[in-house]
């Protein structure tokens, strides 16, 4: 089993390159990110959908003012965001690179003064206060935090009654699509300490069971996962109508035959600290 310190050491190195860019492309905002959204050589276009749908949930509640934890936070992009809605935004990242690399990014985002990072392993959050926190949220990050013992204790423990959990995941209630995924992981050879042996699930989910309730997932991309095939190919013209048919062919079929929508590729998990 991967150690949080090979975890911590391997994505310390993919925030190397981040961390090179000049200030003024490390900015973000609203404008900017619907700006990745619809910009297919940008690696955001691939997953539009779920982000759209993670910014839709985001907003459900007012920003202004609450307090957020942007857990597992990786290159801070919805963590500087909501502090640009006038939120009070906390960074939270194994790696001390990622968490170097959300202050740069608040400071290049005129937001430095509405936000904070700290570096630490999230089995411990000793440093926060219970019910310190508002609004939780995940980007692709708590599939990899479940593995460790405590982790969803502290994660409940420094949530505030009534506030929200929302996270934005890799979808593993298909297990063909599951096993095209560890092919495909293992044709790329992707790195171990990448962290991907665990996708969520509904058996992982039910671990927030004692803790949250309402839990809603809302998955998006079926037929549309199909995608990945066409990864770093979206900005040619004839991947791009291949995956705008994917997407609607997945309208009309999750339209037409809602319980399809199990066996998405991808969901925006919403729930509310008991």
């Amino acid at each position: 089993m991967i150690t949080p310190d090979q975890e911590r050491e391997f994505y310390d190195r993919q925030y190397d390159a981040f961390l090179a860019l000049p200030d003024h492309a490390l900015r973000l905002d609203r404008a900017v990110l619907e700006k990745n959204l619809n910009n297919p050589a940008h690696p955001f276009y691939e997953r539009r959908r779920l982000y759209r749908g993670t910014l839709e949930a985001l907003l459900e509640d007012p920003l202004p003012g609450r307090r957020v934890l942007d857990y597992g936070c990786g290159p801070a992009d919805f963590g500087i965001w909501m502090a640009t809605e006038g939120a009070e935004v906390t960074l939270l990242d194994l790696s001390p690179k990622a968490v170097e690399l959300g202050l740069r990014r608040a400071a290049a985002s005129g937001v430095a003064r509405r936000v904070k990072g700290v570096a630490a392993d999230a089995t411990r959050l000793d440093m926060f206060a219970d019910q310190a926190f508002e609004l939780v949220f995940a980007c692709a990050s708590l599939h990899h935090t479940l593995k460790y013992p405590n982790a969803v204790e502290e994660l409940a423990r420094i949530m505030k009654p009534g506030a929200r959990l929302v996270l934005c995941e890799t979808w593993g209630a298909n297990p063909v699509l599951n096993a095209a995924r560890r092919l495909r992981a293992a044709a790329a050879r992707e790195p171990e300490e990448q962290g991907e042996d665990i996708i969520l699930n509904p058996a992982e989910l039910r671990r927030l069971d004692p803790h949250f309730t309402g839990i809603e997932i809302r998955p998006v991309n079926l037929l549309a996962m199909g995608k990945r095939l066409l990864r770093g190919r979206l900005d040619h013209p004839a991947a791009r109508a291949a995956y705008r048919s994917l997407e609607l062919a997945d309208s009309l079929l999750l339209n037409l035959c809602p319980p399809l929508q199990r066996w998405c590729g991808e969901a925006v998990i919403v729930a509310r600290r008991m």
